[in-house]
């Protein structure tokens, strides 16, 4: 009996402990409206649809299929470029999940990379406006120094998309 009124009390502390403590950053869920962004201060950005968004991806998954096709690198930039707003509409996917482990990505280490992989877009975008769409899909040699804003996250299965708005002059 004398030694329920030690347990007890233990096993009550230490659930306590356990309930209070706050989870660490790998383990929380992903949380869109936790994203940094670089704001776009001088241009306003347009209401973008779903379906125009899901087409700026569509293109870019095209375009890894068909590297050489010009015509491809045309209709992404055809679209993606909103030129009344001089703006440049791209897309980056990050992984939520090691596909290797399983195990969670940090947020803030999914979000880099679909920034990352958001502003190499913006690149090619920008390199093949000025270039007549030259160079082919996966040529790039520069890096990307323009102000860009998230307009659009989302979670999709294991990815997170990241819609980035760039300004172009």
């Amino acid at each position: 009996m004398k030694s329920t009124f030690i347990i007890l009390p233990m096993i009550c502390l230490i659930i306590l402990i356990a309930c209070s403590e706050e989870k660490p950053k790998e383990a929380e869920n992903y949380d869109p409206n936790k994203l940094s962004t670089v704001a776009l201060t001088s241009t306003k950005i347009p209401d973008l649809s779903s379906d125009f968004l899901v087409s700026v991806y569509e293109k870019q998954e095209l375009i890894k299929i068909s590297q050489e096709d010009k015509a491809l690198r045309k209709q992404y930039c055809d679209q993606s470029y909103l030129r009344e707003h001089k703006l440049f509409i791209s897309m980056g996917i990050g992984n939520l999940i090691n596909p290797e482990t399983g195990q969670a990505i940090p947020n803030r280490m999914a979000e880099r990379a679909a920034t990352i992989d958001a502003k190499r877009w913006a690149s090619y975008g920008e390199l093949w406006l000025t270039n007549n769409y030259e160079p082919p899909f996966g040529k790039l040699s520069k890096n990307f120094q323009r102000t860009v804003t998230v307009i659009n996250k989302s979670v999709v299965g294991d990815s997170l998309f990241i819609f980035l708005a760039s300004s172009l002059p």
